[in-house]
Order: structure tokens, then C-alpha cells, then sequence
């Protein structure tokens, strides 16, 4: 009887140690051409037994006032079905965004130095990003084009101060000499970090968060407003369907 509750036990601590040291893999990807947009997130953890899709296929521009209408689709292997929402992405909610983030910071204790030091741990196993444009000049197009290949360096250069990077990333900036506009940029980067490593964070965040008074009290009313608007999408889009069948 020892022997197969040894047996278990040992088979138990192996299983919890290959999930610590297994990591999530996040591959991420974006292209526009023109008023095309498309962009796709899949997260791999466990494996790949546990597999999340997050899709945007498109991103539309309505006016300042309205900002961008942004259609989503998540799926999970696990889960029938797909789950389908819009976000409207304008200058109202990046301000609620940003005082969100205020409130972290004041209910957290050195939120930036937790969130440089998680990083840390983050690798960029490969990243790709082609970008083609053209303004119908020669002359204005080589000058955007040094001017692309500048941003594309500082925002590299920056990612390589806060990530690890595996291996080299692949730029390119073509110009395009043409007489019409053209702009086209693909992206693809593949990040990934042990899930030890997100543990440690998520104690080392609760930390932080208690050691500020009132901090826990300011993340659970945060979270409890994302929680309420999640139901409303949610109910809404029910009165749709409702709305759609009794037609």
C-alpha cells in the first residue's frame, strides 16, 4: 500500500512539476493594407492542451467623436462555439483607461518596478515585421522611408532595454515608386515565459498590493466594474439575438 501511495505521490510532484516549468506561448500577429486590417492573438499553455484564439478581424474608423470600431472573435479548444463582441475604442475610454491606471498605481507599491522586473522574464523567440510604402514621389517616399526604418529601430531598441530577445528580429522597409499611395505593414512576433515565472509575479503583485492601505480595496472595485460592464455586453447582446429571431 506504501509503495502505491509513494507511487502516486511521486507521479503528483512530477505533474506539478512539469506544469511550473512548462511555459505560455503567446503568438501574435497584425496586418493592414490600406483600410484592410486584421489582427490575431493565440495563447498555448500547458503543452498546447490549453489553446485560446482572440481575433480581431476588423478595425474600423468611424470619426474623432466615435474613434474605432473594434469587432473581436475568442474561441477556446476546450469550449463550443465562439464567442463574438465590438469594442469602441475612442477618446472617452482611453481616459478611462488611463485613470484605471492611475488607481494601479496608487494601490500598488512600485507597480512600474514590478511590471519591469516581470519582463524580465519574457522572451521574444521571433519577431518579423515587412513594411511597404509609397507616396507617389520618389523623393517623399526614400525620406518616409528613412523615416520608418528610425521608428522601427527606436521601438526595437526600446523592447530590447524590457525583453529578452532569442533571436535577431527581421526588419524590413520597402519603398514602393509608384504613382499611387501605398502602405502595407505585416507583423509577427512569437513571445513566451515559464509559468513559475507568472506564479512569482502574481504573489509578488498581491504583495505590493497589500502592503499600500486600502490598495486591495481599490483593485476589487476595479475589478468589479469590469465584471459589471462585461454583464452588460453580455445582456445586450442577448436583447439582440432575442431581437434578431422575433423578426
Amino acid at each position: 500500500m506504501w509503495i502505491w501511495l509513494g507511487g502516486i505521490g511521486l507521479l503528483f510532484a512530477l505533474l506539478i512539476a512539469a506544469v511550473l516549468i512548462s511555459n505560455v506561448h503567446v503568438h501574435f500577429t497584425f496586418s493592414k493594407h490600406k483600410s484592410d486590417d486584421y489582427a490575431n492573438i493565440n495563447v498555448r499553455l500547458l503543452y498546447g492542451i490549453v489553446r485560446i484564439n482572440y481575433e480581431i478581424p476588423s478595425i474600423v474608423f468611424r470619426n474623432m467623436k466615435e474613434g474605432f470600431l473594434v469587432k473581436t472573435e475568442q474561441s477556446m479548444n476546450h469550449s463550443r462555439g465562439e464567442a463574438q463582441g465590438s469594442e469602441r475604442v475612442n477618446k472617452r475610454k482611453v481616459k478611462k483607461w488611463a485613470k484605471d491606471v492611475k488607481v494601479m498605481l496608487r494601490a500598488t507599491d512600485a507597480l512600474k518596478l514590478w511590471l519591469k522586473q516581470t519582463l524580465t522574464h519574457v522572451h521574444m523567440t521571433e519577431l518579423s515585421w515587412s513594411t511597404h510604402i509609397g507616396v507617389g514621389d520618389a523623393a517623399y517616399t526614400a525620406v518616409l522611408t528613412g523615416w520608418v526604418w528610425s521608428i522601427k529601430s527606436i521601438i526595437i531598441g526600446f523592447l530590447t532595454y524590457q525583453i529578452r530577445f532569442d533571436d535577431t528580429p527581421v526588419l524590413q522597409v520597402m519603398p514602393v515608386w509608384s504613382d499611387e499611395m501605398e502602405f502595407r505593414t505585416e507583423l509577427d512576433c512569437r513571445v513566451k515565459i515559464r509559468i513559475t515565472a507568472l506564479l512569482i509575479a502574481g504573489v509578488t503583485l498581491l504583495t505590493r498590493v497589500l502592503q499600500v492601505e486600502g490598495g486591495w480595496r481599490m483593485w476589487l472595485k476595479l475589478l468589479q466594474e469590469q465584471r459589471r460592464k462585461r454583464k452588460e455586453k453580455e445582456k445586450e447582446k442577448q436583447k439582440q439575438k432575442l431581437s434578431g429571431t422575433t423578426r
